[in-house]
């Protein structure tokens, strides 16, 4: 079952209020600007993760070509899939799956990993992911990222990403919030 954000996120802090008020709500998932941040709080979500946008820092251990790929593409270039855990020779639960780019092995795979686990085959791609993840060869491998990636413009430091998340998401809550209430 999948659940979107903005029902599940309010739902959740709804619940933690009666059951466990010092339980921290973190959300999850798309938010890699201010706007995502102040839109998770407005929710009730007591802080935010974000993965995508900081794995496109100047300080993520991420091949330059990987992040290269992420900010020339959008949202819909990504799928969820299991390609890159069955080459890998990872079994996960059935209802676990990776969001990364389209790439061409992904492409070349989504829908086939019953072949792509058949002994003729299996080694060879995983060979062929391997090499080019090493190699920084984004065609040839999983490039992990998620839907934010439509949302990352450039690769610049950490530093600089949160604190201008932290600015936008401020500017936001003070600037846009009270114009939605005011009276007449």
């Amino acid at each position: 079952m999948v659940r979107a954000t903005l029902t599940l996120v309010p739902e959740i802090a709804d619940l933690l209020t009666k059951a466990s008020p010092a339980t921290i709500l973190v959300a999850a998932g798309g938010i890699a600007d201010g706007r995502g941040l102040a839109a998770a709080l407005m929710l009730g979500a007591d802080g935010v993760l974000i993965g995508s946008r900081f794995w496109a820092s100047a300080e993520a251990l991420v091949n330059p070509a990987f992040q290269n790929v992420a900010v020339s593409a959008d949202g819909d270039s990504t799928i969820r899939t299991t390609v890159v855990d069955v080459t890998r020779k990872i079994e996960w639960p059935k209802p676990f799956t990776a969001r990364v780019m389209k790439t061409r092995f992904v492409e070349d795979w989504h829908g086939r990993e019953a072949e792509l686990v058949k002994p003729e085959v299996a080694d060879r791609e995983m060979q062929r992911y391997l090499t080019a993840m090493q190699n920084g060869d984004p065609d040839n491998t999983g490039v992990w990222v998620g839907e934010a990636t439509g949302l990352i413009q450039d690769v610049r430091p950490a530093g600089h990403l949160l604190q201008k998340i932290v600015i936008d998401a401020e500017r936001l809550l003070g600037d846009k919030a009270p114009s939605f209430v005011r009276m007449a």
